[in-house]
């Protein structure tokens, strides 16, 4: 049986799997002139999607329903994630094999059948633009741009007490740190907004954020009187979510425009 301090292994496992299989579906289509990347990338997602499955069975297994023999029970608490997975499973396969089949001997040329415009104006129905890694960031950024303010705080008030730190220059980075977290809050504000509701002022005015955070997350990792090697870690995972989220609302932007443009 699984101990408990398994399971957040798995559930790690599991969301990785799941973030794969984002990102796949999110990006394989910039990969339509390579079709040998994308067959490569459609089989990892499928076996992905497999082994997610199985790692569900197997928690299953080991729980003490199923050990007691209630498996009706268990499966009727759960038949809905069964069939669900199962059935995406399935329609993941099919579609991975006719996409495949449909561009493999025309890579060179732009392959658009009836059924990938079928596909195109179910997607599209509603006008649902709104990117989903894209949201996600913004949720994680959230979460952790307030652990970092707080542990900015705690760290400034460490380095004024025991290193010496010129008054002026304490100041100084603690203002800049109140004007990053005003800058970070309305640049994540107006790109959740911008993202959910399909609104392309609100992303062009995040995006137009994304460069002073940027230079804010640079000065504290490389300009601040006193860098701690905590504070260049913080400051990189910053920069790396400013970055990514520069390029998905760039994406974003770019698919409202052509979206516009039908």
């Amino acid at each position: 049986m699984l101990q408990t301090s398994n399971y957040s292994l798995v559930l790690s496992l599991q969301f990785l799997l799941l973030s794969y299989d984002l990102f796949v579906n999110s990006f394989s289509e910039l990969l339509r002139m390579a079709p040998v990347i994308q067959l490569v990338l459609f089989i990892i997602q499928d076996i992905a999607i497999l082994f997610n499955i199985i790692i569900i069975f197997l928690m299953f297994f080991n729980t003490f329903v199923f050990q007691a023999g209630l498996v009706n029970l268990l499966f009727h608490k759960f038949k809905g994630t069964i069939v669900l997975t199962a059935v995406y499973f399935a329609l993941s396969i099919s579609f991975h094999v006719w996409v495949m089949n449909l561009r493999w001997k025309n890579s060179n040329s732009f392959v658009w059948t009836d059924g990938l415009q079928t596909l195109f104006v179910f997607q599209r129905l509603g006008k649902r633009l709104s990117s989903t890694p894209l949201e996600i960031l913004f949720f994680l950024n959230g979460w952790y741009y307030a652990t970092y303010f707080l542990l900015e705080l705690f760290i400034f008030l460490y380095k004024g007490l025991l290193l010496p730190y010129p008054t002026a220059n304490l100041v100084l980075d603690v203002v800049m740190l109140l004007l990053y977290l005003g800058i970070e809050v309305i640049r994540l504000f107006f790109g959740t907004k911008g993202n959910l509701c399909q609104r392309k002022m609100p992303l062009g005015i995040s995006v137009a954020l994304s460069f002073p955070s940027a230079m804010m997350a640079s000065y504290y990792l490389l300009l601040q009187t006193y860098v701690l090697r905590l504070e260049a870690v913080m400051n990189g995972i910053l920069l790396f979510f400013c970055g990514s989220e520069l390029l998905l609302e760039v994406l974003t932007l770019a698919a409202l425009s052509s979206m516009d443009r039908i």
